[in-house]
């Protein structure tokens, strides 16, 4: 009997293990990235700077590491990106630096400072 209690509580120690390991939290930034995301807004400044060209852009980030943004005036550009392992820095081309306000499964929003405009903020769905 005592053999049995404890194989019972030894099986019972791993299987805690195992399931709390289980619940870690996932590091979903890269995950969340990957998407067709549609330009909701985009501000300098805190005000409206959207032109027409802009108005539901799409950004499409691929999981090979790609990207392909498109606008309403049939301007196109594609290049790679990456996101920072703390998923707070979005790179396109190795070159231009977004800061990632916000990255969930439905939301995007990246900012960038530029020189005498100010800060340029873009809100993605």
């Amino acid at each position: 009997m005592k053999k049995i209690s404890g194989l019972l509580i030894v099986v019972f120690g791993v299987l805690s293990v195992f399931l709390f390991a289980s619940c870690a939290k996932e590091n979903t930034g890269i995950n969340m990235s990957v998407k067709n995301w549609i330009l909701e807004s985009k501000t300098i400044a805190g005000l409206n700077a959207g032109i027409d060209c802009d108005q539901n852009a799409k950004w499409i980030f691929k999981s090979d590491g790609s990207y392909v943004i498109s606008d309403n005036c049939d301007n196109t550009e594609s290049g790679t990106w990456k996101l920072a392992e703390d998923g707070k820095i979005l790179t396109l081309d190795d070159v231009t630096s977004y800061n990632v306000i916000e990255s969930s499964v439905g939301k995007l929003v990246i900012e960038m400072e530029v020189g005498e405009i100010g800060l340029i903020r873009w809100s993605f769905n």
